[in-house]
């Protein structure tokens, strides 16, 4: 296993930021079309400072999409996005794409379950050939699919999709985290490593991992036992931890994971 960070794309120093702190490649999360649309666009920026520092890419999330239109059909443009932002991706030599599915108000739930498939199909169909990997994030920004019930049907119509698993968004959602990671290792394509804190169902903050409650031992030993060689992405989200107190919480965090990494 490998970790690294979120960086934002506008920081030219992003990839000598993480070279400087010890870390293995950078991941990119597009939450807004504008976004996305940048990314495509500087492509060939990213990748010269990427090349330049030598940190790679290990994954390009696409947040907030909601790809599906009212009548559960895929929206033209966010598809052509998306197969845009594949190709930007496979040019960076990032080897997952991220990607979400919105429900649909007035559909069935047969009729959300096709139209999620039916899109992450697409994306699928798309990214293949260029040997890319699909995952689904389990976060429920715009996307629906985000714990096993809605894995069991997505991912069982689709053997290829994978999932962006952060253990944050699984407590948040009520769900149970280590029991999901025991059952779904196999699939997981990317993680995300991000502190979580609530009290009697309230959320708290978001800290640096190891000041937090999620059992990060017991996550990185199933995930040592399903054969997990992909990315972990500590990605900084607390309105706590900012300015110098960020940056000790992310050298923190630095610190506290590379004790679970063997290579």
């Amino acid at each position: 296993m490998k970790l690294g960070i979120i960086r934002n794309q506008n920081d030219e120093n992003a990839f000598a930021f993480a070279k400087e702190k010890g870390l293995s490649f950078v991941e990119l999360c597009l939450n807004f079309e504008p976004e996305a649309q940048q990314f495509i666009a500087q492509a060939d920026v990213l990748k010269k400072r990427s090349e330049e520092a030598g940190i790679p890419f290990a994954s390009i999330g696409r947040w907030n999409a909601s790809p599906l239109d009212e009548q559960g059909k895929i929206r033209p443009h966010l598809l052509e996005e998306a197969k845009r932002t594949i190709d930007a991706a496979h040019a960076l030599g990032c080897p997952v794409y991220v990607c979400g599915a919105n429900w649909v108000e007035g559909l069935s739930l047969y009729q959300n379950y096709t139209a999620a498939i039916r899109f992450f199909g697409e994306v699928l169909d798309y990214a293949r050939p260029l040997g890319m990997k699909v995952a689904v994030y389990n976060c429920h920004w715009s996307n629906w699919i985000t714990g096993a019930k809605e894995w069991e049907v997505v991912l069982g119509e689709l053997p290829e999709l994978g999932i962006k698993f952060d253990a944050s968004h699984s407590i948040a959602g009520g769900r149970d985290y280590i029991t999901e990671l025991r059952d779904w290792a196999n699939r997981i394509y990317h993680v995300h490593i991000k502190g979580f804190v609530q009290i009697g169902g309230q959320y708290v903050d978001a800290p640096p991992a190891g000041l937090d409650a999620i059992n990060w031992p017991t996550e990185m030993a199933i995930l040592y036992s399903a054969h997990y060689n992909g990315g972990l992405s500590i990605e900084p989200h607390s309105e706590v931890w900012q300015g110098e107190l960020g940056a000790r919480g992310i050298d923190y965090t630095i610190r506290y994971m590379k004790q679970f990494l063997l290579d």
